[in-house]
């Protein structure tokens, strides 16, 4: 376990070291994070808007599925109460304080609503929920025993909400507390407490947040795919043993300082699931804006070029930099909407901007001065172009069309694998043949 903590380490101080981040490498990082943290938080919680409704309600304001409103609302309200732990997390001159997490409470949960309860002999009921307010009934959960485990009592709450915040003042001022072990204690004793009627678990996952974010450490992400992990570290807990709990949040904390290193690097920070997630959010969003049979707009450009451009610079990258060591030198030059050209070996480091609808980007992988056997020495390029004009849009190699399609399709993780490939294997031969070596 020592080693565990000691990797933690090694990730943040080098997570460190790379501050600051561009804007550029922050506002993809924090985007990836805000979204996941949303979708998996509401989706713990019974929240049942997919991964793609989610982007399509944060990001464009736009609705879709059979889903109640309250749900809608609630994803909403709940992103406003991560940009509020933000604030609070960076203002280093105070600590969170029982009314701050109060105010959590009635962002996320944002207006009051009637929710089903039961009387103490069994009867079927309802209560009232009360953004922000502490619970007024005592609330309980039925374990996998089936017994009953009863929370802190409503006359117990407020005492010991002061506790809490007082005691996670003392402990942030001790220096020799691993941080895990303050997030998995944190968490237990706000979730013995449950002290509101609705909205427990999500803040109490955003004050373990709260304290990563305020000690300088990305946030965490507890994947709903987890959630039974993550209630049996709980349970655990329960019983006196926090390691689980705390290697579990050290491990979805090793990945997003994975995430946030890659993204400070200004590498990919795309998981192979992040595009097909977001090719049906994609896909329903454009047609809904009809936008197909025209000019592409500037939103509809910067969406394609995160799902799929940026992807495919990045495959072309890997795959035909491996030619590389056959050349004296090898450098790529981009040109993109705005006419501007830039030389290096990071294509897909760079910003590309979209300054107008239509026009094209041009990548030229420049490979002089072949270093093998060859009657002549030689040098060669492979010129690959994505092209924006009305309708479709359409990837070239060396002017030759590869693939086109409309707007609203996205190409997919398969296609930019079977493009890139394509063009390295097409690449390889041209050179291959000038080397005079095809066979």
């Amino acid at each position: 376990m020592t080693k565990f903590f000691e990797s933690i380490d090694a990730a943040k101080a080098e997570w460190d070291a790379l501050q600051p981040l561009s804007p550029e490498h922050e506002r993809r990082l924090w985007l990836k994070l805000r979204l996941e943290w949303n979708y998996h938080s509401n989706h713990i919680e019974g929240n049942t808007l997919t991964y793609g409704e989610t982007v399509l309600l944060l990001l464009h304001g736009q609705t879709h599925g059979n889903h109640t409103l309250r749900e809608y609302e609630e994803m909403k309200a709940h992103d406003v109460g991560i940009g509020h732990l933000r604030n609070l997390a960076a203002d280093k001159a105070r600590l969170i304080n029982p009314g701050d997490i109060r105010d959590l409470n009635k962002i996320i949960l944002k207006e009051p609503f009637w929710k089903p309860t039961q009387t103490p002999d069994g009867q079927t009921s309802r209560a009232q929920v009360i953004p922000g307010e502490y619970k007024t009934l005592p609330n309980s959960v039925i374990t996998a025993t089936g017994e009953l485990f009863e929370y802190a009592s409503p006359m117990e709450v407020p005492a010991r909400m002061q506790a809490f915040v007082d005691w996670l003042g003392e402990t942030l001022a001790d220096q020799t507390q691993n941080i895990l072990a303050i997030a998995a204690g944190l968490h237990h004793e706000f979730v013995l407490i449950h002290p509101f009627d609705d909205g427990n678990g999500r803040v109490a996952r955003m004050l373990v947040n709260y304290l990563f974010l305020r000690n300088g450490y990305p946030p965490i992400i507890v994947p709903t795919e987890q959630k039974k992990d993550y209630l049996t570290a709980l349970r655990l807990a329960d019983a006196g043993d926090f390691l689980p709990l705390a290697e579990f949040f050290g491990n979805q904390l090793t990945r997003s300082l994975d995430l946030a290193i890659r993204a400070a690097k200004g590498e990919s920070i795309d998981e192979p699931s992040d595009v097909e997630k977001q090719v049906a959010l994609f896909v329903r969003g454009a047609q809904d804006r009809k936008e197909e049979l025209g000019m592409p707009t500037k939103e509809v450009l910067g969406q394609l070029m995160e799902i799929s451009f940026r992807v495919l610079i990045e495959a072309l990258e890997r795959k035909l930099e491996g030619l590389k060591p056959m050349f004296a030198k090898y450098e790529v030059i981009t040109e993109n909407l705005r006419g501007t050209g830039a030389t290096g070996s990071g294509v897909s480091q760079r910003e590309i901007s979209f300054q107008v609808p239509g026009g094209r980007i041009l990548m030229t992988f420049h490979f002089l001065g072949y270093k093998g056997e060859a009657t002549t020495p030689f040098d060669h390029q492979t010129v690959v172009g994505i092209h924006f004009p009305p309708g479709r849009y359409s990837v070239t190699y060396d002017d030759n069309v590869v693939v086109t399609k409309a707007y609203s399709e996205p190409l997919l993780a398969e296609e930019i694998d079977q493009v890139s490939a394509r063009i390295l294997a097409q690449t390889f031969g041209a050179i291959r043949a000038r080397a005079g070596t095809l066979e």
